[in-house]
């Protein structure tokens, strides 16, 4: 089993996004999901674990992109 941990901190939103996810992001070979402050992909083989690290990053890049306009937008 090959498994990604990324620690998110105390990002809130994140965490909310990737706990809908967790429901979405699950197949025979591989599943997403949300342990306390970080995100866990496990997957059974590489090329799983890379299509599911695609996804994290992706995620993680909108999120980041959100969180700065409606920072942006705030001021």
């Amino acid at each position: 089993m090959y498994r990604l941990i990324i620690d998110v901190g105390d990002d809130d939103l994140a965490l909310r996004v990737f706990k809908i996810l967790e429901r979405e992001v699950r197949f025979p070979r591989g599943r997403l999901y949300v342990e306390g402050e970080t995100i866990v992909a496990e997957a059974t083989d590489a090329s799983s674990l890379r299509s599911l690290s695609h996804t994290v990053m992706r995620t993680l890049y909108i999120v980041e992109k959100i969180l700065e306009v409606i920072t942006s937008n705030a001021s």
